[in-house]
């Protein structure tokens, strides 16, 4: 599997997922804040994005409990992105609406590798 064609794989699901959650998190922002939306429509892109790397992306079963895997590394960027929301809205005073896409450039680069450490094989890895 090479990084070639992984990847633009991956930023078309990335952006698809995202592109979903973000609009559930401007549905949800007047109704019930910036943090809760943040992470109801978080923990909806985590369950998408497993489909979408397991079926589209890498195109494989991945490492045994790789649903464990990608939902502690997703666990992982929600703590993470948590941090970078708080700070885009708190600290930088910038506009909520756009909070969300803040951490998405903070985190995005990071999942990858962490992801693509899920559903490389291991022989894969050691080139054999």
């Amino acid at each position: 599997m090479s990084l070639r064609s992984v990847l633009p794989r991956y930023l078309l699901s990335g952006a698809f997922n995202t592109l979903l959650s973000y609009l559930l998190y401007l549905a949800l922002l007047p109704a019930i804040g910036y943090r809760a939306s943040y992470v109801v429509s978080f923990l909806v892109g985590v369950a998408l994005s497993f489909l979408l790397l397991r079926f589209a992306v890498f195109r494989v079963r991945g490492r045994r409990l790789s649903a464990l895997y990608v939902a502690a590394s997703h666990v992982i960027q929600l703590m993470l992105g948590l941090v970078v929301v708080e700070i885009w809205v708190s600290v930088l005073r910038a506009p909520p609406a756009l909070a969300a896409l803040a951490a998405v450039a903070v985190c995005v680069p990071l999942m990858f590798l962490a992801q693509r450490w899920v559903f490389t094989p291991d022989h894969e890895r050691s080139g054999h």
